[in-house]
């Protein structure tokens, strides 16, 4: 539930909207929308489990509802253009378990002076990530 946590605080704070709030109006829908985007395209999770995310946080919701509201944002971005620079800020500041996977694997491989630096460039890559998250988490 971390990946979750963290993103749906990222949408949170640069919405300014409680997407787990029972209503619901345009604002809270088109949140949502981005919330859900990024955990199903961005971070692969299956709709369901998007759902059961939305229930730990006493939000009612369901696969279809959420279904709905990706096939809505496009529609979306084209309407309120500050979604896609929201989507890019939270794409380029996140490091989903994929990424995770990909940084472990080089680790292990390991073997040269080079590889060394590889590492380090990422380790500086991923540090620059937690600081601006930390920034963007601290504006609220």
């Amino acid at each position: 539930m971390k990946d979750y946590d963290r993103i749906a605080e990222l949408v949170i704070n640069l919405t300014e909207i409680n997407i787990f709030e029972n209503r619901r109006t345009q604002n809270l829908v088109d949140a949502r929308a981005l919330f859900d985007y990024i955990m199903y395209k961005v971070h692969t999770k299956t709709l369901e489990s998007i759902a059961i995310y939305y229930e730990s946080q006493g939000k009612s919701s369901d696969h279809s509802s959420i279904y709905y509201r990706l096939s809505k944002f496009k529609d979306l971005v084209r309407r309120r253009p500050e979604f896609m620079t929201w989507l890019n800020i939270i794409k380029n500041n996140t490091v989903g378990s994929e990424e995770l996977l990909i940084i472990i694997d080089k680790i292990k491989n390991l073997k040269t002076a080079e590889s060394k630096e590889q590492l380090n460039e990422l380790l500086d890559k991923l540090n620059y990530k937690e600081k601006l998250y930390n920034t963007l988490i601290s504006k609220t």
